[in-house]
């Protein structure tokens, strides 16, 4: 339920304010079960916030440090604060992220507070009286913003997800959290691998990359971190001169637009890649093969040459999108010059960074070729 007005939003927390509502009286407010002192209204403008910084959109965001209670909405920012702070700070979780329970040890307890990052569920977030709130740049922030900075709860935009800000969100999310030493190891995990990435990608003539989401022919544009893990793994998304005007507006956004067959032939990518929904535990091998022939048994997509030469993909979220999608990014370039990367392997990387720094098992087998799939 969403707040619909100041009347109603008062007269709901008075009512349940033994409870743990939220309600503000002179001198100070109560929020869940803790007394805050103040006008939280007034928190920022007081003075009264001790750390500064700004956020992914430019925002500039002031808490009260030390952070010790944090609501935070989509797995890669959850990802990231167990990476450096543990799950010890975390209050609060969407429902996406929480379904997958075997990936959460810890926080089977922690609050639902919303479906996603474009639907909280503010009267949870209230109740939970977080320091802070996390929410990436593609969901709901200025709602969330707000509705929860009268409240002195302070929204600030974190993208985990996004390949090209993995240090700078890493080094903001330690300095948060008093952890600069955590930070700091997993700023050096990423730039390993960006750093090889790099060097040996230089002067490689790119080829070509149709990436596809779980419906036909929703690719992904410029713009979206799924487009920076293609280029970063050497790849050239063939939609990347596509942007959204006016005229194609019905067609999506840059996390998922629709494109027509008859173009994806015409660009005639050397790589497919198919994203299925991120879940912990690998699609059965099956699952996967069905996919990718469903793919190559689509009209005219056997002059593509992805599909002649068998290098069409079918990749799980949870590998591509491991480490702000650096995972993903090592192995494109592992499927698109193998000569190059003879010597790494990117579910070895993957497991590293479940084990290490998400601290559950590693798991293996989240990807498949179709090359594989007909020998």
């Amino acid at each position: 339920m969403r707040y619909r007005s100041w009347s109603f939003r008062l007269a709901i927390v008075a009512l349940l304010l033994i409870g743990g509502g939220a309600i503000w009286w002179s001198g100070g407010w109560w929020s869940g079960s803790r007394w805050r002192t103040g006008d939280p209204a007034a928190t920022v403008a007081a003075g009264r916030a001790d750390f500064r910084f700004t956020d992914d959109v430019g925002r500039t965001v002031a808490i009260r440090k030390p952070v010790r209670r944090v609501v935070i909405f989509n797995r890669y920012d959850v990802e990231f604060v167990r990476a450096i702070a543990g799950t010890g700070p975390i209050m609060g979780i969407d429902a996406g992220t929480a379904k997958e329970r075997a990936y959460w040890p810890g926080l089977e307890r922690v609050a639902v507070v919303g479906q996603g990052q474009s639907t909280p569920n503010y009267d949870a977030i209230v109740d939970l009286a977080p320091d802070l709130v996390l929410i990436p740049r593609n969901g709901s922030w200025a709602e969330a913003d707000r509705i929860l900075a009268p409240l002195g709860i302070p929204v600030a935009v974190m993208t985990a997800w996004d390949v090209l800000k993995h240090e700078e969100n890493v080094t903001l999310l330690g300095r948060i959290f008093d952890r600069p030493d955590e930070a700091a190891r997993l700023n050096a995990f990423y730039r390993k691998w960006r750093d090889l990435l790099a060097v040996r990608l230089k002067g490689v003539e790119r080829k070509r990359v149709y990436l596809e989401e779980v419906g036909e022919y929703r690719t992904l544009l410029p713009g979206s971190g799924w487009h920076d893990m293609i280029e970063t793994g050497g790849g050239l998304n063939i939609f990347r001169d596509v942007a959204i005007t006016g005229a194609n507006r019905s067609r999506g956004t840059v996390q998922g637009f629709t494109v027509d067959p008859e173009e994806v032939i015409a660009r005639a990518p050397d790589a497919i890649l198919k994203l299925q929904p991120g879940q912990y535990e690998p699609h059965p091998r099956a699952f996967s093969a069905g996919v990718l022939e469903r793919i190559a048994a689509r009209p005219g997509f056997d002059a593509i040459p992805a599909v002649r030469s068998g290098q069409v993909y079918h990749i799980s979220y949870y590998l591509a999108g491991g480490c702000s999608k650096i995972v993903g990014a090592l192995q494109i370039a592992k499927w698109l010059y193998p000569d190059r990367f003879r010597d790494v392997e990117p579910e070895a990387v993957m497991a590293e960074w479940l084990t290490r720094f998400q601290h559950v098992p590693a798991r293996h087998g989240y990807n498949v070729s179709l090359a594989e799939v007909r020998r």
